[in-house]
C-alpha cells in the first residue's frame, strides 16, 4: 500500500512538469550536472526520479532531475543551491522552493527522487510532514530490524549497532576477513598486533 502511495504521487507530480529537457542537479551546487554514458558512450540524461545512492546507502536529496528552465530561472534569481526550507534528519526528505516563476513551484524530494510538486504552500506542507515521517518511520525500522538480526547472530552491542546502520555486513561482523592483514617473512609480526 505505501508503494502505491508513492507511486501517485510521483506521477501527480510528474504531470506539472514542462516538457523541456530535463538535467541532472546536486540540491547543494545547482551549476553541477550529473549524466550517465550508454553502451555507445554517448551522453544520455538519466530517466525522471532515478535515484542516487548517498554514501551511507542510503537515498540522500542531494541529486535531483529537474526542467532545464527551472535551473535557468534558479541561477538568474542569483542562487547557487536549491533554497531548502525544510529537511528531516538525516536528509531522506526534504522540501524546496523553485521560485515564483517555476510551474509547481514547492518540490519536495525523498531519497533521491521528486516525490511531490505543487504551487499550493498549504498542501506541499502537509504532504512533506506525512512524508518525512513516513521515511523516518521506516528508516527507524529497519534498524531495529537489521539490529534484531545482528543481536541475534550473537554480536555485542557495539558490532550490533554498526550492522543495523550499515557500517559492516552481519557476515563480515560474524566473520571478519584476515587477508587485509599485512604478513612478513620474517619472524616479526608486530604488524598484525597493530589495532587498526
Amino acid at each position: 500500500m505505501h508503494t502505491q502511495n508513492v507511486n501517485v504521487a510521483a506521477s501527480e507530480s510528474s504531470k506539472t512538469w514542462g516538457n523541456g529537457p530535463k538535467i541532472c542537479v546536486s540540491a547543494n551546487d545547482l551549476r553541477t550536472r550529473w549524466h550517465t554514458t550508454n553502451a555507445d558512450g554517448k551522453t544520455v540524461t538519466p530517466s525522471e526520479g532515478k535515484h542516487y545512492p548517498a554514501r551511507n546507502g542510503s537515498y540522500g536529496v542531494d541529486a535531483l532531475l529537474l526542467d532545464e528552465t527551472d535551473v535557468i530561472a534558479l541561477m538568474a534569481a542569483g542562487h547557487t543551491a536549491l533554497p531548502c526550507l525544510a529537511s528531516s534528519g538525516g536528509g531522506m526528505t526534504a522540501l524546496y522552493d523553485l521560485g515564483e516563476k517555476a510551474a509547481g513551484r514547492y518540490l519536495i524530494a525523498s531519497r533521491g527522487q521528486i516525490f511531490y510538486r505543487t504551487d499550493s504552500w498549504q498542501e506541499v506542507r502537509r504532504k512533506y510532514i506525512r512524508r518525512a515521517s513516513e521515511v523516518r518511520s521506516e528508516e527507524v525500522q529497519k534498524f531495529l530490524d537489521n539490529f534484531d538480526a545482528a543481536m541475534a547472530a550473537g554480536l555485542d552491542l557495539y558490532k550490533a549497532s554498526d550492522v543495523a546502520r550499515g557500517i559492516i555486513s552481519l557476515e563480515n561482523a560474524l566473520n571478519p576477513a584476515t587477508e587485509n592483514q599485512a604478513t612478513t617473512d620474517t619472524a616479526d609480526t608486530t604488524l598484525n598486533e597493530i589495532p587498526f
